[in-house]
């Protein structure tokens, strides 16, 4: 799937080269919080396909209940956005690993293949990416680090 490649690129790429450094007294936990997932969500995410950023959806999770309330509902979006990709995946019994060429295994039906396109179009959809630049604007505004490549 041609979307969920997208997904990847445009949510996760920006991630890959996080610079944690220490926060301001505000927001400590959550810049800890970063900290502490650094190395696994350079090691998760750093396969590039969509099975990276599911295996990382734990990790958002964690970044979403410690964030502060200003950025909190774009991390919302991110989790949501994944988690739905995520349970359209299982509900079919497939993982995005066994998508060769964007075309779904043999065995889903076409609900299914409709319902994973749809869940990866959320994910790398406008709604989600505009969340994700802000998430990172805040990393780097607050906790002083970069998301750059």
């Amino acid at each position: 799937m041609t979307s969920l490649r997208m997904a990847v690129q445009l949510l996760v790429v920006p991630m890959l080269a996080t610079t944690l450094t220490a926060c301001g007294d505000p927001i400590d936990d959550y810049c800890e919080t970063l900290k502490g997932h650094q190395a696994e969500l350079t090691k998760t995410l750093g396969e590039g396909d969509t099975s990276g950023l599911i295996a990382a959806l734990p990790v958002f999770e964690d970044l979403e209940r410690n964030a502060p309330e200003d950025i909190r509902k774009d991390w919302k979006t991110l989790t949501t956005a994944i988690s739905g990709l995520n349970v359209a995946l299982e509900e079919a019994g497939v993982s995005a690993a066994d998508f060769e060429h964007g075309e779904p295994p043999e065995g889903v039906s076409e609900a299914e293949a409709k319902k994973i396109a749809d869940a990866a179009t959320q994910v790398s959809g406008t709604k989600t990416q505009e969340a994700s630049v802000r998430v990172q604007q805040q990393a780097r505004d607050v906790c002083h680090t970069s998301l750059t490549l």
